[in-house]
């Protein structure tokens, strides 16, 4: 196995194993694609977290780490989810 695809795994591995970002995944897959706004809300909501810097510190994890894609149309964001996040489908 090449390194790069041992940091790839490690990566993948680390950005599904922390709670935060495993239950942002679980919303995203849940819909197959959400405003990043309602993503944002619902999890300060249900206090997972509770500033904006830590949703795009993790969001931004999920997406280096091929689990979501973000997208932007027309002045919006939304959040994809990708095959690498659907494995939060088996927790």
């Amino acid at each position: 196995m090449t390194e790069q695809k041992k940091v790839g795994h490690a990566q993948h591995l680390k950005a599904v194993n922390n709670p935060i970002r495993k239950e942002m995944l679980k919303r995203v897959n849940a819909v197959n694609q959400i405003l990043e706004v309602d993503l944002l809300n619902g999890l300060k909501k249900d206090d997972i977290l509770n500033d904006e810097n830590t949703f795009q510190y993790h969001a931004s994890f999920l997406t280096q780490a091929l689990c979501m894609e973000k997208v932007e149309t027309e002045g919006e964001v939304y959040y994809k989810i990708l095959p690498g996040g659907k494995v939060v489908e088996n927790f």
